[in-house]
């Protein structure tokens, strides 16, 4: 009972912030983050939908969505960087660049295992995966955090509560999915409501900060990270400017 109550509230919750995103068009400004709540809600309401009329299936069903949920969120990483780097064209550049190949790197990773493991399981391979992705994601946002305090960054109300609310739920899927493969915690009932408790504080956190469009301050001056990002892209370009040049003079000898 309690678990249906919590599930009801996310659902209403979903419901708000999508509904203003809507009156507040704040889904042009952050599309893949409101891509990512409209995937979360119409799964919930499909594994609900699996669960009453099909029960044999809900759990295979919950792996497979499961792991589209995770590959959804990574979108918001992606926005947040983008969002948060906004000012730094090219450290952007650099990011999404290494943003795609770690994601590409985890997905062949998990593959790989899969491939090779003898006794072979969808919801182990997909559990492995959802575990990789959101670990990823939990030091991606700890960059970005540690990035924009270092160098004082302005950031928006409405990117602060993204990432502090995401943050927030993939710590704490990180931790649970960690501790489920403990058998002292498998034979814990309640610590399943923690993974739900936390998405319902994303949430509300979401709900408060994204109520309305709160545009990111622009600094008047050219970036502390985009000046570094040119500092090094020059250095280089005059390394391997170099390293032709040697090149072509062994060539000639």
């Amino acid at each position: 009972m309690f678990n249906q109550i919590l599930w009801w509230i996310g659902n209403a919750i979903e419901a708000l912030i999508l509904a203003r995103s809507i009156k507040g068009k704040l889904y042009e400004k952050y599309p893949a983050f409101y891509f990512y709540l409209s995937t979360v809600l119409l799964i919930e309401l499909l594994r609900f939908t699996a669960y009453t009329f099909q029960p044999s299936l809900h759990r295979l069903l919950y792996w497979y969505t499961e792991y589209l949920v995770a590959t959804v969120g990574y979108g918001v990483i992606l926005e947040i960087y983008k969002h948060a780097l906004k000012s730094s064209p090219g450290a952007a550049r650099i990011a999404r660049v290494f943003l795609l190949g770690v994601l590409a790197a985890v997905i062949l990773k998990v593959v790989a295992n899969a491939l090779t493991n003898p006794v072979w399981s969808p919801a182990t391979t997909l559990a492995d995966l959802e575990r990789d992705l959101r670990a990823v994601q939990a030091l991606l946002l700890f960059v970005i955090v540690a990035l924009l305090a270092y160098y004082r960054v302005p950031v928006g109300r409405n990117l602060k509560g993204i990432a502090f609310g995401y943050g927030l739920y993939v710590c704490v899927c990180v931790m649970s999915l960690a501790f489920d493969s403990l058998p002292a915690f498998e034979l814990q009932p309640e610590w399943r409501y923690v993974q739900r408790i936390a998405y319902l504080a994303a949430l509300s956190i979401w709900a408060y900060t994204l109520w309305s469009y709160r545009p990111i301050p622009q600094p008047e001056i050219e970036s502390e990270i985009e000046r570094n990002y040119k500092i090094l892209a020059g250095h280089t370009m005059r390394v391997l400017s170099r390293a032709r040049s040697f090149l072509k003079l062994g060539g000639e000898l």
